[in-house]
């Protein structure tokens, strides 16, 4: 604590340098959460504002998260960014009291100064940052602010610079797996490093054979809680930093964009902190069944039947001197993959949970992988495992996966198109060829890729990310789903 409170004060010191001669002081100050009221506008209270204390040098770009200008100063003042070109806004500039019409933010903007309680005049202006900036690598940009003396000719008396600065990611996994099986063993997260992105994983290892469901009273919502515990860890890095920063970037793969939804849903999720807005920027699933993954009908409807397993197959056949176990043990004890504990059950479409799901109005893209053409072998071997499970007397010749479980869509050999997509249509969205759930599907197929191991994957959401196109993301995603939107 006492670094961050040196670090702040030398901060704070080189803006108030009162040295004859010298340039006007000027404070870079967070204005959340005292100067924003419940609906998350800025609450117009110039000697509030002032007396902020949280000094920052930048914001990240998340077109929600704001920065006050304050400038000790007893003149008419105007305020304008530099190098602002058309398509490429820097944010914008409005004075306190216009802060919350949008229709007043521009580049440029004029305020007057007003006299503050301990006898000082001061000019304050608010700084609000861009949705996303163009950058190919590095994590931060500077821009300046102009500050002109309109009473003097127009005459430049001071440049402000604010630093710039992506904002964080958090990776969600899925069903059975944690952080370093998704993210890091796959280079995921390694290719995000590179680009100069800052990242955190919400890992619900311990909990991730439980339910996504988010009003889940029983087993209780650890992954929505690491998400939120998540963002709010790696914002107050930022902080730490003296980085304004009020959203996140989140990446789910699997059962972990249902996490994250999930989290959406709940009542802390639009907060001052983050000026009623949620704390989520935008959200890119991967492979997430948004209505359904029809594969846990099989394993809920047989989970107490008995079958043998000889450390390959799953029979319902006597294989050698093996004992036959209730499928629940087998997933248990030897997989290590529970089916008993909630997520296999929720995850069968139209269940209670995502009866409880409702549509998520975040911005949002969605990625989906479709074994065709080539994943045959992968196909195969998944088909003949769910053979083996659904059919009693191991004399249904005619089951077919794609068909059975699938209803003819097509599929990653875990979730169909369709589920994956999340109702988004294709300008919202990717279909990846020869990719399937998880890399343990790949079944010596050449050319074959896990969603999270495939290099065009990672290379689409380093794109997504990096770039500011806005269009490219929908309003919301799991459209359709039951009950409604969330709020």
């Amino acid at each position: 604590m006492n670094e961050e409170r040196e670090k702040k004060n030398k901060l704070r010191d080189s803006h108030t340098d009162t040295s004859p001669g010298s340039k006007p002081s000027y404070s870079l100050l967070d204005p959340k959460p005292s100067l924003v009221d419940i609906d998350g506008n800025l609450i117009n209270n110039i000697n509030l504002a002032a007396s902020l204390t949280t000094y920052r040098n930048g914001t990240i770009a998340d077109g929600v998260s704001k920065l006050i200008l304050i400038v000790e100063s007893k003149c008419l003042l105007q305020f304008s960014i530099n190098g602002i070109k058309h398509n490429n806004l820097k944010g914008t500039l409005s004075s306190l009291e216009q802060a919350s019409n949008v229709n007043n933010l521009s580049s440029s903007t004029t305020a007057s100064p007003q006299n503050i309680s301990n006898g000082k005049s001061v000019v304050a202006v608010v700084y609000t940052p861009p949705d996303s900036f163009n950058q190919d690598t590095g994590s931060n940009r500077t821009i300046n602010v102009n500050v002109s003396d309109l009473d003097n000719s127009a005459k430049t008396v001071l440049e402000i610079p604010i630093q710039l600065y992506r904002p964080p990611v958090v990776l969600v996994h899925g069903l059975w797996m944690n952080s370093d099986t998704t993210w890091v063993i796959t280079k995921f997260a390694d290719s995000l490093a590179s680009y100069g992105y800052r990242y955190a994983f919400a890992d619900y290892e311990e909990h991730n054979s439980e339910t996504f469901d988010p009003r889940d009273k029983v087993f209780g919502n650890y992954g929505i809680d690491s998400i939120r515990n998540t963002i709010h860890k790696i914002l107050e890095e930022y902080h730490y930093f003296l980085i304004a920063a009020s959203q996140v970037e989140i990446i789910a793969h699997s059962m972990g964009g249902l996490m994250a939804r999930g989290f959406v849903q709940q009542p802390d999720y639009k907060k001052k902190e983050n000026y009623m807005k949620g704390s989520i920027h935008r959200f890119i699933t991967i492979g997430t069944p948004h209505f359904g993954g029809p594969l846990s009908r099989f394993l809920y409807e047989h989970i107490d039947d008995w079958y043998f397993f000889d450390g390959i197959k799953i029979d319902r056949c006597r294989t050698g001197k093996v004992e036959p176990k209730k499928l629940r043990t087998i997933y248990s004890d030897i997989f290590k993959f529970p089916i008993d504990k909630g997520a296999i059950e929720a995850l069968i479409p139209k269940s209670i949970a995502y009866s409880h799901l409702y549509q998520t109005n975040v911005k949002s893209y969605a990625i989906a992988g479709s074994y065709r053409p080539k994943a045959i072998k992968s196909h195969d071997s998944q088909e003949s495992y769910y053979k083996n499970i659904v059919d009693p007397n191991h004399c249904n010749h005619d089951f077919n996966l794609d068909k059975d479980a699938f209803d003819d869509c097509d599929n990653d050999l875990v979730v169909s198109i369709t589920s994956q997509l999340g109702g988004l249509p294709k300008h919202h969205s990717a279909i990846y060829c020869n990719t399937v759930h998880e890399r343990f599907y790949i079944k010596d197929d050449d050319g074959i890729f896990s969603e999270t191991n495939s290099p065009h994957i990672q290379k689409d959401v380093i794109r997504l990310l990096s770039f500011s196109d806005s269009n490219k993301f929908a309003d919301a995603i799991g459209i359709d789903s039951s009950n409604g939107s969330s709020k």
